[in-house]
């Protein structure tokens, strides 16, 4: 199962919670990058070449990176992707990889936010600069909110939150995702739900 949507969709949440529900791993790609990177592997160094001149990791590094991650005995019973594919890796691509790994998906789940709603919950978003704690200032009302409430350090509104750089990000995002959600409607795997519910109805939703 792959769980789709724009920034601020709560997908990572989403995705955790179908995992937990199913027994099986939540898996993203900057976790599958992060962890390459820890293990320094040759996909790592690659992928630093790179990063370090400025340039976007190529496909078939990622892909790589994937493949090694599916073929972990974690995955056995199955997995949920936590927002890819997406416009770095295609779906026809991810297809292609899980078909010879045996392991199709078998449901998309696209949670549908708005981009007035995605606006609204990313520029309301604080990051603790230590521990990279995040809150909505709609929703908590701590007695110092420019202070982190789990370690002390100062909460920052990171530049991709303010408003300008999220409506660039999305003008960028919805064309490709339009692309991916395309494909997986017309194999009839495609799957929307209102991202504004609860992590709970939404899990119900895609498990039902």
């Amino acid at each position: 199962m792959a769980v789709l949507g724009p920034p601020g969709s709560g997908r990572e949440t989403v995705a955790g919670a179908i995992a937990a529900r199913l027994g099986v791993p939540a898996i993203s790609l900057a976790n599958i990058t992060q962890a390459e990177i820890r293990a320094n592997t040759p996909l790592a160094l690659q992928a630093r070449q790179h990063m370090n001149a400025g340039e976007l990791v190529p496909d078939r590094v990622l892909l790589a990176m994937i493949r090694s991650r599916l073929t972990q005995p974690d995955v056995a019973s199955g997995f949920v992707l936590d927002g890819f594919p997406n416009h770095v890796i295609t779906a026809v691509a991810l297809d292609a990889l899980l078909s010879d790994l045996g392991t199709p998906l078998d449901r998309a789940i696209n949670l549908v936010l708005p981009d007035t709603e995605v606006l609204h919950r990313l520029a309301g978003r604080r990051t603790c600069r230590d521990c990279g704690r995040t809150c909505q200032t709609e929703f908590t009302t701590p007695l110092r909110p420019e202070v982190c409430e789990r370690c002390g350090g100062e909460m920052f509104q990171r530049v991709d939150d303010h408003p300008d750089r999220i409506t660039a990000g999305l003008q960028s995002y919805r064309p490709a995702a339009a692309v991916t959600l395309n494909h997986y409607r017309a194999l009839g795997k495609l799957t929307s739900t209102n991202a504004t519910l609860t992590t709970a109805e939404i899990t119900a939703e895609a498990l039902a």
